[in-house]
């Protein structure tokens, strides 16, 4: 069964009561990274600054084009109704956290507002609470689905930009985007020959040279291709290798031509003890 199409969706970013101007810079620096462009600050605590500019570096559209609003009250009569998802790092009483990603792959599969075939956008708000103390109950209220990033060390606590980060690559990794091409990078050929091993020249080359590759266990090609595979070679490499085998197989093919001009007999390096490998000693 072919997999359905995901509704597209339209993500925002939201702080809420944010503290540090540097943070909300560097959140959008971090939305930039990953093709993101709304920034909706909710009651900042802050004025955005030359701070907030310097942090954002290279990603200030964002910071530039940012939406603000006193209340939630406010964000709600401005803004149209989304799915709105939370992050916190306390798991309360009352409070059911789950696994962003997992989040992510129930709301594809199963929300109702993503079975709908609709090519209209969703909106998306990914909420963040200030950076003393997060999110509040009553802030967790007020979203759909309260969820944690997760961590692997004793410091459970992220730096605000680097929850934004981590929350919007999530995403991304399991909701699609287009990822970006960084410079000097060459688009996948579409040939699919990159990283191929040779294996038809080095089969022909071993019959050239007279061995018998016929055994299907363990026989000198299947050896010969574990050595050379055993370090991983890259596409150049592999590039080498094929050319340096096309040129032994001609220059074998053109000197047994020569043999049998002679009457001499073809290049044999196989007996009985020259082809055995190893396991048959």
């Amino acid at each position: 069964m072919p997999n359905k199409k995901m509704r597209p969706f339209d993500i925002s970013t939201v702080l809420v009561r944010t503290i540090y101007d540097s943070n909300i810079g560097a959140s959008s620096r971090a939305m930039a990274n990953m093709g993101v462009e709304k920034l909706i600050l909710i009651d900042p605590r802050c004025e955005v600054t030359y701070a907030a500019q310097q942090a954002a570096a290279t990603g200030q559209h964002a910071l530039q084009n940012r939406k603000v609003y006193s209340s939630w009250q406010d964000f709600f009569a401005a803004e149209p109704e989304g799915l709105r998802i939370s992050f916190t790092a306390r798991d309360g009483r009352g409070r059911q956290v789950r696994d962003f990603a997992e989040a992510l792959n129930w709301i594809k599969d199963e929300h109702p507002a993503f079975q709908k075939s609709e090519i209209t956008p969703i909106p998306v708000y990914l909420i963040f609470g200030p950076e003393d103390w997060g999110l509040s109950a009553d802030d967790l209220e007020l979203t759909h689905f309260a969820c944690a990033i997760p961590t692997f060390g004793d410091n459970t606590s992220l730096n605000l930009a680097q929850a934004v980060l981590l929350a919007l690559y999530t995403l991304r990794l399991e909701w699609g985007g287009q990822r970006s091409q960084l410079e000097g990078q060459q688009p996948p050929r579409q040939t699919g020959t990159e990283n191929v091993f040779p294996e038809k020249a080095l089969q022909q080359w071993l019959q050239e040279m007279g061995f018998d590759i016929s055994h299907r266990r363990i026989n000198v090609y299947t050896v010969l291709k574990r050595m050379l595979l055993h370090n991983i070679p890259n596409s150049k490499e592999l590039r080498v290798l094929e050319t340096v085998l096309q040129q032994a197989i001609r220059k074998l093919r053109e000197y047994n031509e020569l043999r049998r001009g002679l009457n001499l007999p073809n290049v044999d390096v196989t007996n009985k003890e020259q082809n055995k490998t190893p396991s048959d000693k």
